[in-house]
């Protein structure tokens, strides 16, 4: 099971976006020290204080230097050329893995909020297509040498991709679902998932994970090699040293979070867009978004002790996840000792179990 950091560099009202981004360049510091596999944020553009990263590429360059071990993942550049050209894309890919020595990973995604969507003049009916075609781009610039593509999109003549990355053939792909479809599309690609935003419940993440299992490996991937991973990604998350504990300093952030998620910015995606009709599913538990207790207990967000952290991540491993991805965000201290109690109680006992101390030897008065 491999672990991963997100942050969003939540910008809370009456704080400003320099002083966090330099939290959250320490909080990365610490989940390299504490045992994460990999760190990764996604790119969101308008969206105020709720996710506030939106040029990743210059954020992980910073944190590359401060680093040597975690990986570096998007989670997500947004492809559609509205946002990104292809080129761009496998350039600056390209050259975090060069200045991080190799650690580069790439998250992939076509956009779900309207916010970014509308000001960026995205055709709401076309994301899928433009980042199908816009993968295959930059997976051809990646691992051919000279590279081009004449499709819908886009028409380059021979290239030569410069920089190159590091690692070979190319740095491992991803990309966000949210649906059983999108779970069926990255599996058509030979392209890990990041399964975001599970609000329906244990039995619709199932199915996703029976979706992309069942497909994986059956088709040609788009890039050299395929990238099969399924990551669980949980938001959100916070580990206390009590159940009740995590359940009090999570609350405000979970609220800040999800209710405006499922009340409206996912909804408003499927009553403007057919491509986006697997949103209006939230729709079914529109009543339940201010319920806090019920989205602590009932979703993928994650919180409570290590040992609820524990339990819940090892539900995931036996559905078929490969990767837990735990966005921690919020108040900075908070996050810190969350990080501190999953890497001492949680990581070892997927990583080392073997060598978790199970009882004490010495119980009881010495003779």
């Amino acid at each position: 099971m491999r672990f991963g950091f997100l942050s969003e560099a939540e910008t809370p009202v009456g704080t400003t976006h320099y002083h966090r981004y330099w939290e959250v360049m320490d909080e990365a510091i610490l989940a390299e020290a504490m045992g994460f596999d990999f760190f990764g944020t996604s790119e969101q553009h308008l969206l105020g204080g709720l996710a506030s990263v939106s040029a990743p590429e210059t954020f992980y360059a910073a944190i590359a230097m401060k680093t040597s071990r975690i990986k570096l993942r998007h989670m997500v550049v947004i492809l559609p050329m509205q946002f990104n050209h292809p080129i761009r894309v496998a350039e600056r890919i390209a050259t975090l893995d060069i200045v991080s020595h190799g650690r580069a990973e790439l998250g992939t995604g076509r956009a779900n909020t309207l916010i970014q969507l509308d000001a960026f003049e995205c055709p709401l009916d076309e994301t899928r297509a433009l980042w199908q075609e816009a993968l295959i781009v930059v997976m051809k610039a990646l691992k051919n040498d000279p590279f081009e593509h004449q499709g819908h999109y886009f028409k380059i003549p021979p290239r030569s991709l410069t920089p190159k990355c590091v690692q070979n053939p190319h740095p491992p792909v991803f990309m966000v679902c949210q649906s059983e479809e999108s779970h069926g599309v990255a599996a058509l690609n030979g392209i890990g998932t990041l399964s975001w935003d599970m609000y329906m419940g244990w039995d619709y993440f199932k199915k996703c994970t029976d979706v992309y299992k069942n497909a994986i490996g059956k088709h040609p991937p788009v890039g050299a090699i395929a990238t099969n991973s399924f990551g669980a990604v949980s938001l959100n998350a916070v580990c206390a040293d009590t159940m009740a504990g995590a359940r009090k300093q999570a609350h405000d952030s979970v609220m800040r979070f999800a209710t405006p998620v499922i009340e409206e910015l996912y909804p408003d995606l499927g009553r403007r867009s057919k491509s986006y009709a697997y949103t209006l599913e939230l729709e079914k538990i529109r009543h339940r978004a201010r319920d806090y207790e019920w989205l602590c207990n009932e979703t993928s967000i994650l919180v409570g002790d290590p040992d609820f952290f524990v339990e819940r991540i090892q539900r995931y491993k036996d559905m078929g996840a490969d990767e837990i991805i735990l966005r921690l965000d919020g108040d900075h201290a908070q996050i810190k000792r969350s990080i501190e109690l999953i890497g001492k109680h949680v990581i070892p006992k997927f990583k080392n179990p073997m060598m978790v101390l199970r009882e004490n030897p010495m119980a009881g008065p010495v003779p």
